[in-house]
């Protein structure tokens, strides 16, 4: 990640040495984490997300309950258990842990549903802003726009700032 923001300064470096060079370079910047705050088809993108990791986190939660059961009713009564019965419930206890530690990494893993859903809810929202931002940039001859939102913006002078413009764009739709 440090190298990917490294190599953007060195690129954006090397393309305004390359720019001062030549004649009336047209630049302009965005904040796409406030565009996307302001969206309204992000919010209601995030309220379905949002209601789905909850009815997950409630699943997630009884599978701990239940887990937390077994190991509570094999405290209390593995005195009065004959071997085969501890073994039994010792297993169960360990088919229900790692049934749990599935569902997590299934969930909440790095390709979990969870992932995949806010992919599959957000890329429509990004792509209608990413034309929004594209058509403004054409329209009024802008050489380049940043996103300041991704950190890489350090310094810019308001007047370059085109989130207002984008997120009243996007109202209009």
């Amino acid at each position: 990640m440090k190298f990917l923001k490294l190599a953007s300064i060195i690129a954006l470096l090397a393309f305004f040495t390359f720019a001062a060079y030549s004649a009336d370079l047209k630049i302009a910047y965005i904040d796409s984490e406030r565009i996307l705050n302001e969206s309204q088809d992000y919010k209601d993108a995030k309220k379905i997300l949002d209601d789905e990791e909850k009815e997950y986190s409630r699943k997630g939660r009884q599978m701990e309950l239940d887990i937390m059961n077994i190991q509570d009713e094999i405290e209390a009564q593995s005195l009065m258990w004959s071997e085969e019965k501890k073994l039994e419930k010792q297993q169960e206890y360990q088919q229900k842990y790692m049934e749990y530690q599935q569902y997590l990494q299934e969930i909440w893993g790095q390709t979990g549903k969870l992932y995949q859903r806010n992919l599959e809810l957000s890329k429509p929202i990004i792509d209608k802003i990413n034309v929004v931002i594209q058509k403004i940039g054409e329209e009024e001859g802008y050489d380049l726009i940043i996103d300041a939102g991704m950190g890489v913006l350090v310094y810019a002078k308001p007047d370059y700032d085109l989130t207002n413009r984008i997120t009243e764009e996007l109202k209009k739709k």
